[in-house]
């Protein structure tokens, strides 16, 4: 816990200056997004994934920001805090399987939808 909240803090500290499009309207479900993307990408490991796969994910990761219209700054916040996430996240086996794996690529999603309806000003 102390290293998760350590990690955390650093991440905060060390996040870029600059505010791109999505970060501007939907600070919070930017960061939501990236962290949960992390947690997401830490688990590819973990149920049996490979480097090809990780590259896919974050390919995902990217382009559901790019239909948002997401800038180089958007794009930079998240791999950065996705990275950190990545390294700070513990998954867990059990979310490898549909039960498990549906609601973390569900949150996933909202966090996204929540970029989205900030973007239209709701």
């Amino acid at each position: 816990m102390r290293t998760l909240i350590l990690a955390a803090a650093l991440a905060l500290a060390a996040t870029p200056a600059a505010a791109g499009k999505l970060l501007e309207a939907a600070p919070e479900a930017m960061r939501n997004y990236a962290e949960q993307a992390g947690y997401i990408l830490s688990s590819i490991a973990v149920c049996g994934g490979d480097a090809e796969e990780e590259a896919y994910f974050r390919s995902i990761a990217r382009d559901n920001l790019v239909q948002l219209g997401a800038d180089d700054e958007d794009l930079g916040f998240l791999e950065f805090n996705m990275e950190a996430a990545a390294k700070a996240a513990r998954p867990r086996k059990r979310d490898c399987g549909e039960d498990g794996a549906v609601p973390v690529a569900s949150d996933l999603f909202l966090h996204k939808n929540l970029i989205e309806k900030a973007l239209k000003g709701g």
